[in-house]
């Protein structure tokens, strides 16, 4: 035991050291490509993610009343970090979350926040794939999936959720949310998540336009390299020299079915409101 602390001791003396900031935020949205941004992110050489993907600090009380210190500790690293390290934090959860805007504004006034932004239906119907995949796990790998990724106070509903049999239908979500006017008490709203101009607000509001960098997913999945390198540069770092066969997709799921052409057609007459709020907040329209 003695050798150990001489070990650490001696460690802490030779080992540079290094404060955690984090100052770059990708927060959502769910199933618009955040994983596969933060990857390209972390291979330039200043860029680090916490030890995992998705911390969910900002927007589990249960995580955030321990404070800044534990949520740094999520970042880490036996390895000998630069000083000049910049600290990513990719939760796509923390749109969705209105309050968690002005906890990260509160943590970081300077933060750059990225948001991805999919098509609402095909977004929605990613998520109940997402979801019904869960559902077909063992009870060991459901447990996992709950702890990781799902608030204390939403945990119940979550694994009700997914072990309903059978598994709800995409149809079935829909009514829910639309038909039984449960949009804003039915969990995990995979409807709701889609209303984004409620969502970008808050963001945009606290840090400004200038601050929040949004893109369409499948822009960006055509134009990886381009969008990995505009971040770095409102980052003023240097680009990626990279490749573009090594930026692989990230969670890519199959399919089974497709999405009815009725629930398709209720559910792009239900989001073109708010779609046209949205791109008037953000002064961009994307092709939805």
């Amino acid at each position: 035991m003695k050798n150990i602390s001489l070990i650490k001791n001696f460690a802490k003396k030779i080992l540079p050291k290094y404060s955690i900031n984090v100052s770059l935020f990708i927060v959502g949205a769910q199933k618009s490509g955040t994983s596969a941004l933060n990857n390209y992110l972390t291979k330039h050489p200043e860029v680090r993610c916490g030890n995992k993907k998705e911390i969910n600090f900002f927007n589990h009380l249960e995580k955030y009343i321990e404070g800044k210190n534990w949520y740094h500790k999520q970042f880490e690293s036996p390895v000998i970090l630069k000083n000049k390290s910049l600290f990513i934090d990719a939760t796509p959860q923390y749109l969705s979350d209105l309050d968690t805007a002005e906890k990260i504004y509160s943590y970081n006034p300077n933060a750059l926040i990225i948001i991805l932004l999919r098509e609402p239906v095909s977004r929605a119907f990613s998520a109940w794939n997402m979801y019904r995949q869960f559902s077909n796990l063992n009870k060991y790998k459901k447990e996992n999936v709950i702890k990781t990724h799902i608030s204390n106070s939403e945990k119940d509903k979550f694994r009700m959720l997914i072990n309903y049999e059978p598994f709800l239908s995409f149809s079935e979500f829909v009514d829910k949310e639309l038909v039984n006017n449960e949009i804003f008490d039915f969990y995990p709203n995979i409807i709701k998540r889609g209303v984004y101009v409620e969502q970008v607000k808050p963001y945009i509001d606290l840090f400004g336009i200038e601050n929040v960098l949004i893109y369409e997913s499948e822009y960006f999945k055509k134009n990886k390299l381009k969008v990995t390198n505009e971040v770095l540069d409102k980052l003023s770092l240097e680009p990626l020299k990279i490749d573009i066969s090594t930026l692989k997709p990230v969670h890519s799921r199959k399919y089974e079915s497709s999405i009815d052409n009725n629930v398709k057609e209720k559910l792009s007459e239900f989001y073109k409101p708010y779609n046209d709020k949205l791109f008037e907040l953000i002064d961009q329209k994307f092709d939805w």
